[in-house]
């Protein structure tokens, strides 16, 4: 478990609203946001980001969608796993000379909260949750509920 101070989670709060709030403002400008599936899209949603986000169905499918349109710039955000890392460098080398920009600063940035156990990109909506749940009673130096079976 991890344990964080309370100005430590004020921290981290900030610095994931001011990440979405990047994020959100780059969508609205534009920027689509290519993500694994259907779940990652929602979870954007659930966060507010109404630009659009294209999941990855097989990566040919994206580069004729983007090749057929003037697009300069997408952000690629996969999970934090080995499997998304794997996509991430996949999609990157596919779309290299389709689009100008192609960028991964969103899912750099992501890692901070890999230390909260967030790996996947459609739980981006429960961080805030998670930063700012309380610490169990035996973190706090309470006495944690008794487990005993009453008969």
């Amino acid at each position: 478990m991890l344990i964080i101070g309370k100005y430590r989670r004020i921290e981290l709060l900030e610095e994931f609203e001011e990440l979405v709030e990047k994020l959100r403002r780059d969508s609205e400008n534009g920027v689509p946001i290519i993500v694994e599936g259907e779940r990652d899209a929602r979870s954007l949603r659930i966060l507010g980001i109404m630009g659009e986000i294209i999941p990855v169905k097989s990566i040919k499918g994206l580069r004729r969608k983007l090749e057929t349109r003037n697009v300069r710039t997408v952000i690629l955000l996969f999970d934090l796993d080995q499997e998304g890392e794997r996509l991430m460098r996949l999609v990157k080398r596919s779309l290299e000379g389709v689009v100008s920009e192609i960028n991964t600063r969103y899912w750099l940035r992501l890692k901070t909260f890999k230390r909260l156990g967030f790996t996947q990109v459609e739980h981006l909506h429960l961080v805030p949750q998670r930063i700012q749940a309380p610490f169990p009673a035996s973190y706090r130096g309470e006495e944690a509920p008794s487990r005993r079976r009453r008969d």
